[in-house]
């Protein structure tokens, strides 16, 4: 008691003895009078209070303190302690902040014995943080040291403050919020992780800045020694992630099943806990397909396959593995949960529709072979669209087990009041693929749904029109002939005529050198070539193709035709450029030609697009075959 007494009023003078310092006209001499004032404070306190108050102005002590001798850092680099034991070391202090303890911490990992002997004089370096606000204890166990760490920890249950003083140096973080067993867990330090939760099993371990504890990043990087570790020693670990997850959804999302084992042994309670997408960790292994995890889960608990993210469109696990086309998750699901395939998500699409919109072929050629497919294969959505609807309108899903599916409505409405064949009607550019579904449809006796007279009207006037097109087909090989007659003779009447004079250039063009003279003879080869191109391919036309094939042969003949007469108009101005001397007639000439070519290469731009636009869509096609 009277210790106690005489410990307060030590205090109460040394407090005193701060204030009247505190206003001292020499900005050193006070720093240096304070730290000390302080450290004694430190050395005869009982309260936590006191030495969180000492640490609180260390920081503002710094500036008292000396850059550290070169010698004290290369003694303190190779642990030894003979070398600096008679130095002072406590104003000594590298560019970043880093005490002799420090360096001796993150160097050398047998300075065990240096660290006791600088503790037993200078105790007060034990919590002292550098500028990234690291303690010693920190940069030990971020390398591993665990022999520091281990002398680290029974200095700092030495002091009279014991306990106290350990739990607030295993607390302490740096600035991005991890401790000492943060980096030792992400750093792979078991032995290190081993001391640390020892020191004290009673500690929880907040998360970090990105919003991680250590129990999450140890089962995030599949470290199942560490994971156990915890489990074990901690009387009541963290488990939080970041964005709503726990340490059993990184597992999950690592496919450590290991991790997974230990977490479900120990926090069971884990299971059914969600993120903020309202995920649960088998959500998460279903879609990225790790099968053995979905088989821990659910032979844990089997309820966890009917658990909807709320958030998610009420996904289940079921709907996510169907999404991603993770067929193994999705045999593994059902084969524990046999009656799961009825789940529906909020917009009131089962597993039919979820396969066939996100055009996972594998998938629902597996759900079509079940018999309870039946159930489910003309069921509607939040719009009245059944999984038949879907599939007419995607690019390249193959899928003839559902369109040939004995319990199948061909010709069922939607909300909209149009069938399947309606949808495929109205596309403007009608794929093989899209052809064939129709065609298998129309065998299968599916039907316009003639709900709509205006889709009616449309369909047969887009027929009409497309046959027409066809028929003036015969009007571009007339085009095409003229173009190769004109550029024909063209290339045989030159500009500027032949040399006529005997001599090597006997018979050559007079204006070959010109620069227009050459621009005139490539314009009109080229012109010539393409009107043969678009005579040829329309011979191909004749052959038994396709609507959207022949569509597409006379979309290139357009083109064709397009680019040779521009080809022509540039070389007629080129010619009639190379035999001008007047710069006026040139300039005025190359005016015309800009005037003439302009709107024919806006058609061409055209043209060229809606080419694309066909071949992308016979692309999509001839893959969907083959899927």
């Amino acid at each position: 008691m009277e210790v106690a007494i005489g410990s307060r009023f030590v205090g109460f003078v040394i407090d005193q003895l701060i204030e009247l310092l505190r206003p001292s006209a020499s900005p050193i001499i006070r720093n240096i009078a304070l730290c000390v004032l302080r450290k004694l404070k430190f050395i005869m306190s009982d309260s936590l209070n006191d030495i969180i108050d000492y640490f609180d102005h260390m920081e503002d002590d710094i500036s008292a303190r000396d850059p550290m001798d070169p010698q004290i850092y290369i003694a303190a680099v190779s642990g030894s302690w003979s070398e600096i034991a008679d130095l002072d070391l406590y104003s000594q202090r590298t560019a970043t902040g880093n005490t002799v303890l420090h360096v001796l911490s993150q160097c050398s990992s047998t300075s065990s014995d240096a660290v006791r002997q600088i503790l037993t004089r200078n105790a007060y370096l034990l919590l002292d943080q550098n500028a990234q606000k690291e303690t010693a204890l920190h940069l030990a166990a971020t390398k591993g040291h665990s022999e520091v760490v281990g002398a680290l920890i029974d200095c700092s249950k030495m002091s009279r403050r014991r306990n106290k003083l350990c739990t607030m140096m295993l607390g302490i973080t740096d600035n991005y919020g991890n401790t000492a067993l943060h980096k030792a867990v992400e750093n792979n330090r078991y032995e290190v992780v081993k001391l640390l939760v020892e020191a004290d099993t009673s500690l929880q371990y907040e998360a970090n800045i990105a919003g991680e504890c250590p129990l999450y990043i140890a089962a995030e990087k599949g470290y199942s020694d560490i994971t156990d570790r915890i489990l074990l020693s901690c009387e009541s670990p963290s488990y939080h992630g970041p964005g709503g997850k726990t340490a059993l959804h990184a597992a999950a999302i690592r496919n450590s099943p290991e991790c997974v084992v230990l977490i479900l042994a120990a926090l069971r309670q884990l299971t059914k806990h969600v993120d903020e997408c309202g995920w649960t960790a088998l959500h998460y292994a279903a879609k990225y397909n790790h099968r053995q995890v979905v088989n821990l889960f659910l032979s844990a608990d089997k309820s966890l396959s009917y658990i909807a993210a709320r958030k998610d469109s009420g996904k289940t696990a079921l709907h996510v593995a169907v999404i991603h086309g993770n067929l193994d998750v999705v045999q593994e699901i059902l084969s524990h949960c046999p009656d799961c395939w009825e789940g529906i998500t909020s917009k009131a699409q089962n597993v039919i529709h979820l396969a066939v919109e996100n055009e996972r072929g594998q998938v629902l050629e597996f759900i079509i072979e079940n018999s309870w497919a039946i159930d489910l294969i003309n069921k509607k959505d939040v719009n009245g669209n059944t999984p038949l609807h879907l599939y007419v309108a995607t690019n390249v899903l193959q899928g003839h087990n559902l369109v040939n599916h004995p319990g199948l409505d061909r010709s069922v409405f939607n909300k909209a009041g149009l069938t399947p064949l309606d949808i495929i009607s109205m596309d403007e550019m009608v794929t093989q693929r899209q052809m064939a579904i129709r065609d298998e449809l129309v065998q299968a006796g599916a039907t316009l749904g003639r709900r709509n007279n205006n889709i009616t009207r449309s369909v047969e006037d887009k027929a009409s029109n497309k046959s027409d097109e066809l028929e003036h087909a015969q009007a571009y090989t007339i085009v095409a002939t003229l173009v190769i007659t004109v550029t024909f003779a063209a290339g045989f009447t030159v500009p500027g005529g032949f040399d006529i004079d005997k001599g090597p250039n006997e018979g050559m063009a007079v204006l070959a050198r010109k620069a227009a003279f050459i621009v005139f003879v490539v314009s009109d080869s080229f012109a010539m070539m393409l009107s043969m191109v678009a005579v040829l391919l329309q011979f191909l036309l004749k052959d038994n193709h396709t609507l959207p094939e022949k569509l597409n042969i006379l979309q290139n003949i357009k083109v064709c035709i397009g680019v040779a007469m521009t080809l022509m108009v540039i070389a007629f101005v080129a010619g009639l450029y190379a035999v001008q001397p007047v710069l006026a007639m040139r300039i005025y000439l190359c005016a015309v030609a800009a005037v003439v070519c302009s709107p024919l290469l806006v058609y061409l731009l055209r043209l060229a697009l809606e080419c694309w636009t066909a071949a992308k869509n016979d692309k999509d096609g001839q893959i969907s075959n083959n899927v």
